[in-house]
């Protein structure tokens, strides 16, 4: 009897109340947020916080406030270390200029007289052509001695397989030797 399935039928969800928690704010009415409510809440909270901690000249009340802008707001000073350069003038960076001083340097100090060693030719192509080539003649001559579809299509996956592999091995992460 425990076994059962119980009656569905008489069963039934319950409607769903959506409830308004807050007034929507409109623009004007002086509910909304806004970086200058923030602004001006912020200046109430300094002036409360600065009544508890001076005693001195307050301001009359109902006097306006002088109008502060807030330091995100401000336009940013900026002084300049260095002028910009004028093409007649002698201090000005030249880059063709410095190209000569650096060569004239380097024969002075006799570093043009070095010889450079030529860069030794890689044997990775020579090696991978031999292995790949190698392994692939290996591969065709058993497909040859074994006659049949799968066998060449097995055959020839094997020779794509192996000849990527070993491609992104010697020249992917292989350094030149």
């Amino acid at each position: 009897m425990d076994d059962e399935k119980p009656d569905t039928r008489h069963l039934v969800l319950k409607p769903k109340e959506i409830f308004p928690i807050d007034n929507p704010s409109r623009a004007g009415d002086g509910s909304a947020i806004s970086v200058q409510l923030i602004h001006r809440q912020n200046q109430v909270a300094e002036e409360k916080a600065s009544k508890g901690k001076r005693r001195g000249a307050r301001p009359p009340p109902g006097a306006p406030t002088p109008a502060q802008v807030p330091p995100g707001f401000k336009a940013k000073e900026i002084a300049p270390v260095n002028r910009p350069a004028h093409a007649g003038d002698e201090e000005a960076i030249s880059v063709p200029e410095i190209l000569i001083e650096n060569q004239i340097a380097e024969v002075e100090s006799g570093l043009a007289n070095v010889k450079r060693r030529k860069r030794r030719r890689s044997r990775r192509t020579r090696d991978f052509i031999l292995v790949v080539g190698g392994l692939d003649l290996a591969i065709v001559i058993a497909m040859k001695l074994m006659p049949g579809v799968i066998s060449v299509i097995f055959g020839l996956s094997a020779i794509a397989l192996l000849t990527s592999m070993l491609a992104w091995v010697v020249f992917g992460v292989m350094d030149d030797y």
